[in-house]
């Protein structure tokens, strides 16, 4: 059978059952539960009276799937760039990814529901990290004592590889 064919068959059964079933919550229960029609699927098809049937998603999981969604695009428009522009967003990209991760999870249903009124919620988010993160010198002291700390305990060269010319001064870990 063609696909041309399939189609045809879908839409004429597609409307002997519109105009049979004629109670719309019977409708409802036709497309929906019965043949898995989505609300989105049911829209696409100009029927939008069956929405009062359809539950009302919560705040948070609105938030979720437009959350995933815009990730999603983003990463569509990351997968464009070059190696080296990629490489020079890779801080933006990870504020992305990281306020993805955590506004999920720390979020008020309030303030999901503010940041569900903009159009790219995780574009806001990300930014506001990203202008925090320059803001104050947290992470300069952050790097400053990551500095320190590896200078003064030596502790990493039983970690990781050494230069050639370091074995000789590299304390012997041996037992």
């Amino acid at each position: 059978m063609t696909q041309e064919r399939k189609d045809q068959l879908y839409d004429e059964m597609f409307e002997w059952i519109c105009e049979y079933v004629h109670d719309s919550y019977d409708l409802y229960v036709t497309l929906h539960e019965h043949f898995g029609m989505s609300k989105a699927e049911l829209h696409d098809h100009c029927i939008e009276s069956l929405d009062e049937y359809f539950p009302e998603e919560s705040v948070r999981t609105r938030y979720e799937q437009k959350i995933k969604d815009c990730l999603s695009q983003h990463e569509k428009e990351w997968q464009k760039l070059t190696p080296k522009a990629l490489i020079e967003q890779a801080e933006t990209i990870a504020s992305f990814q990281l306020m993805a991760r955590r506004s999920v999870q720390f979020a008020s249903e309030e303030e999901m529901a503010y940041l569900l009124r903009f159009k790219d919620p995780l574009e806001v988010l990300a930014d506001s990290w990203s202008d925090r993160q320059g803001m104050d010198n947290a992470e300069d002291e952050s790097v400053k004592h990551i500095l320190w700390e590896i200078a003064d305990q030596r502790d990493a060269e039983g970690d990781y590889e050494m230069e050639p010319e370091y074995y000789a001064t590299a304390p012997d870990l041996s037992m």
